[in-house]
């Protein structure tokens, strides 16, 4: 299997963006632009003519030692590929991870199961995500009490959904009330929106109230058949009306019946599990080949 490391500057950008697109577990996370505008620096491992391709996204720690680590607003990257993704694929894959990165704490995709006798620590992380192939009234039989009784909550209170908001606002908002947000995530959230906003694929979603404040914000992209859900946050005063909950919901209705999935993101566990949403597994690879800290 013909594996080589190459630096960002090297890679392909057509034949990268080609393998992303048509892979088995292709994402959004995977496009080129997607990685430049969150990953300050990365390189890859690439398998043939772009056959398979495997991000390392990378920074460096105090001592300028490089390490690979996952950045915030990528769920998961790891091997991408237009070939099954065998066991012994993957193997060879981490393998070829160069020694120079000493540290490794990265998330792999849900097609990249690592298999055993491998130097990494691997520990399995739970997204969520619901089929919308069914028409709404059949998927909120899915849904549970204490999610239709929110979901009443918001329409008595005359909650409007809209997309009338530009991406900084969202970014601001976000910014304000999420407690996953970060200054250097607020400008890479407001670069890939405007990306996705000029490729059409994808939109922002706001409720709001009747007296026009935002209560609730997300952003959904459209991606290898399915809608992710960005940066879902609400505002106090939004968490007790069911803002969120409701804009949600706007998304399934308008979206039901058809052969797509939404994709959680890893937001908001519990309310997946309202809406009927099915565990999905990823992985967390680890490893230290420091030794007290030195090369």
């Amino acid at each position: 299997m013909n594996i080589r490391f190459i630096t960002r500057n090297e890679i392909d950008k057509i034949k990268w963006n080609s393998c992303i697109h048509y892979a088995t577990n292709g994402n959004i996370y995977g496009y080129m632009w997607y990685l430049d505008h969150i990953a300050k620096d990365w390189d890859a491992l690439i398998e043939g003519d772009y056959e398979s391709v495997f991000p390392l996204i990378w920074r460096e720690d105090f001592f300028k030692r490089k390490e690979l680590y996952q950045p915030k607003l990528i769920r998961e990257a790891g091997i991408y590929s237009i070939h099954l993704l065998s066991e012994k694929r993957i193997r060879h894959f981490l393998q070829a991870i160069p020694e120079e990165y000493r540290k490794v704490d990265i998330h792999l995709n849900e097609q990249n199961r690592p298999g055993s006798n491998l130097p990494y620590s691997v520990e399995e992380q739970t997204n969520y995500q619901l089929l919308l192939n069914k028409p709404y009234e059949e998927l909120t039989d899915q849904f549970s009490r204490p999610l239709m009784s929110q979901l009443q909550t918001a329409e008595d209170e005359g909650i409007v959904l809209t997309s009338s908001i530009k991406p900084e606002q969202l970014a601001d908002f976000y910014s304000k009330y999420s407690k996953k947000a970060d200054s250097q995530q607020y400008h890479g959230l407001q670069r890939i929106m405007y990306n996705i906003l000029h490729r059409g694929w994808g939109f922002a979603s706001v409720a709001m109230a009747p007296d026009t404040e935002i209560l609730a914000v997300n952003f959904f992209i459209y991606s290898h058949k399915k809608i992710l859900s960005l940066v879902p946050v609400s505002s106090p005063r939004g968490e007790k009306l069911g803002a969120l909950p409701y804009l949600i919901n706007g998304i399934i209705r308008s979206h039901a019946n058809k052969s797509i999935i939404l994709d959680f993101n890893e937001s908001g566990e519990q309310l997946a599990i309202e809406f009927g949403a099915q565990p999905n597994a990823f992985y967390r690879l680890q490893a230290n080949k420091r030794l007290l800290g030195m090369w």
